[in-house]
């Protein structure tokens, strides 16, 4: 039986079909387009660990609960622009290395208006719209080892192997990936073109230069060589969403609310992996591999909403977020360097660009919460969210069996996760607020999950931490937050190779990512 590893923008699901070029996302990459996080809305909601589904009056809730903007006695307008920090550190075989970015972002830009008050059945009744960030991709890491004893040249070389030599033999030097090779293979087409890989025979190939057991081997990479890997990770994007809100409240006991959502999602990566050698007696210095992708797209959801107030200040929410319906357009291109001893540096030979169209279903959302306020006091808030992400898939690829083949991996990886928060908020003077918050969003991967080989390190879990403060003076308010954000990644290979018959698999070994995330928000707004 074979295992077959590599990390790969597009490889969770490569075709073997007609069109070469056809490829698919990942199900890190679906993963990583559906979790969210709701520190990044308005500050009072993002102090109050986005606690939100029993409470209301805020522009955040046209995200989380819609329901609440039927709270609303007076029309609102704000906008929060925040500043985030994040720092990466990885640990790859006992080498530490970290890598930081800081960006500027606006976490949320909305209105509600309020367009009835009255005294029958309906009470009031508030129109919102507006934007809200849910996810940031903004990210970099860097990780490296020294002295493994693998070399993904090697991957490449398994990947290859059944390819006729015959296919390069054209003057176009994208023909093969056209015609011929799967996207998994562009990294051996790449390799062979510039002479990584060299011909055993008309199907075989190999990275190894000649020794006693093969000496006709013609590779520039001596099997006794040990590799020096490095990758640096470069992401970039965000996931937004265009609300569009009413909220409706009957008799100030019963609060009901519908939101459409629009996602806008956007993510650009690159892998850029190197590898240099020790003790080669052969021509290899240095190789570089590089891998860049483009996903945007644009999506549909619903989300419903109730809250109840049964008593004066108890407060009981429930929402329903659909999943998210996303029209997903992938641009990818692969490239790659190899230095030589007495050679000038080669540049970097490049695939042709691969784009393709599918669409992706994000999980369902149940969120629940309760809410008690203490007049000139305060309140406190908690809620409970259920995230089936077992329940995504890929849609519209024009090739059921894959489709189905990554329904079955979803389910082999990942559950449903269970996320909490919890928020506090004092009021020791008149309009002075002070907030505190906390967010757990539970590990949504399987016990057996303990690493992959993919474009993305995998988020397991993550927490929130919040603090902030509010200050009201006449119609207009400003609410200042701090959140600092801890994240749990499964292991990261970022090759493996393993067969039947095989002394020691061909491996990277695993890279382990923490990363931390600094926001700071401040909410400017004005009620009339």
């Amino acid at each position: 039986m074979r295992t077959f590893k590599i990390f790969a923008l597009t490889a969770g699901a490569a075709l073997v079909s007609a069109s070469a070029m056809a490829q698919t996302p990942s199900p890190e990459a679906m993963l990583k387009l559906s979790q969210y996080n709701y520190s990044f809305g308005t500050a009072r909601s993002a102090a109050l660990g986005g606690a939100f589904t029993s409470l209301g009056a805020d522009l955040a809730s046209m995200a989380i609960n819609p329901a609440g903007l039927g709270m609303y006695q007076s029309s609102d307008v704000g906008f929060s622009p925040s500043v985030t920090s994040s720092t990466m550190k990885s640990n790859y075989g006992g080498f530490s290395a970290s890598d930081s970015k800081t960006q500027f972002s606006v976490g949320n830009l909305a209105a509600a208006f309020n367009l009835y008050q009255g005294s029958g059945a309906l009470t009031s009744m508030t129109f919102g719209i507006g934007y809200s960030k849910l996810a940031d991709f903004n990210n970099t890491s860097f990780a490296y080892n020294q002295g493994i004893g693998s070399s993904i040249t090697e991957i490449f070389a398994e990947r290859m192997n059944g390819v006729p030599v015959s296919i390069f033999n054209t003057d176009d030097p994208y023909r093969p990936f056209r015609q011929s090779l799967r996207i998994d293979q562009w990294g051996g087409g790449l390799a062979y073109q510039a002479h990584l890989l060299e011909p055993i025979n008309d199907k075989q190939y190999s990275p190894f230069g000649p020794s006693a057991q093969y000496p006709d081997r013609k590779g520039a990479l001596s099997e006794t060589a040990t590799v020096n890997p490095a990758m640096r990770r470069i992401t970039t994007g965000s996931i937004g969403e265009y609300d569009f809100s009413g909220g409706f409240n009957f008799n100030n006991i019963l609060y009901v609310g519908l939101t459409i959502g629009v996602q806008d999602v956007y993510l650009r990566s690159e892998n850029n992996y190197t590898e240099t050698y020790n003790n080669n007696e052969y021509n290899l210095q240095r190789m570089n591999y590089v891998q860049r992708q483009r996903l945007s797209g644009t999506g549909v959801n619903f989300k419903f909403g109730a809250i109840v107030r049964p008593v004066p200040n108890l407060r009981i929410g429930v929402a329903v977020h659909t999943p998210t319906f996303i029209s997903m357009e992938e641009e990818y291109i692969e490239l790659l360097g190899a230095d030589y001893k007495g050679t000038s540096p080669q540049g970097l030979i490049d695939s042709p660009f691969a784009i393709n169209n599918y669409n992706i279903n994000t999980p369902t959302r149940l969120l629940t919460g309760i809410s008690y306020t203490l007049p000139k006091v305060g309140l406190i808030s908690v809620d409970y969210e259920r995230v089936w992400y077992n329940g995504m898939r890929l849609r519209n690829t024009g090739y059921w069996n894959v489709e189905e083949d990554t329904k079955n991996m979803i389910g082999d990886m990942y559950k449903a996760a269970n996320n909490f928060r919890a928020g506090l908020e004092l009021t020791p003077l008149q309009n002075f607020y002070l907030r505190a918050g906390y967010a757990s969003y539970g590990d949504c991967t399987k016990t057996n999950v303990y690493s992959t080989s993919a474009n993305y390190p995998t988020i397991k879990s993550y927490q929130n931490y919040s603090a902030g403060l509010g200050y009201r003076f006449g119609h207009a308010y400003l609410d200042l937050t701090y959140i600092y954000t801890d994240y749990k990644y499964l292991g990261d290979d970022i090759f493996y190779y393993n067969e039947a018959g095989m002394q020691f698999p061909i491996q990277s070994g695993t890279i382990d990512y923490l990363q931390n995330r600094h926001t700071v928000t401040l909410t400017m707004g004005v009620r009339f």
